[in-house]
């Protein structure tokens, strides 16, 4: 087989690979690109040593939309925002199981006092959770029950 024959086969070869790569990952940014509310009646408090401190019993809202995450308490002050800097998904089923990880920047209300951290979606056996870490916390996290979640 002359190599040109051979070039061409492998250059069709890699450029379907690339296409279904493409494919699959927006297909992954596609789920994670939502806007999504979601509502957490429980939170836990977890100390660096990963052992639950305390448990609240809030509403709080969650809102994720166009590269932010907005952390809402109403009545409690001023909302905490988030802006996105990386997104990690592995959804099997969106909301049902896998995770979505989001690296995040954190801003202090009415301040322009960042910090950095992360908040990670999980979904197990069809129960949401979210554990929000903020650099500032020193290794303490909260971790939100996800009581219900609507798409906007």
């Amino acid at each position: 087989m002359p190599l040109t024959n051979q070039v061409d086969i492998a250059m069709k070869k890699f450029l379907s690979v690339l296409f279904v790569a493409l494919l699959l990952a927006g297909a992954s940014f596609a789920q994670c690109d939502k806007h999504v509310v979601y509502s957490s009646e429980k939170q836990e408090f977890i100390g660096t040593d990963g052992q639950v401190e305390d448990i609240k019993t809030d509403a709080l809202t969650l809102e994720f939309s166009q590269g932010k995450i907005v952390l809402n308490a109403p009545g409690k002050g001023d909302a905490l925002t988030g802006i996105i800097k990386e997104t990690d998904c592995q959804w099997k089923t969106l909301y049902k199981e896998g995770k979505a990880v989001y690296k995040l920047d954190f801003q202090k209300p009415q301040s322009d006092e960042t910090s950095g951290g992360s908040i990670t979606i999980e979904a197990k056996d069809g129960v949401l959770t979210i554990l929000v870490e903020i650099a500032k916390m020193e290794g303490r996290k909260v971790k939100l029950i996800v009581s219900k979640y609507e798409e906007k």
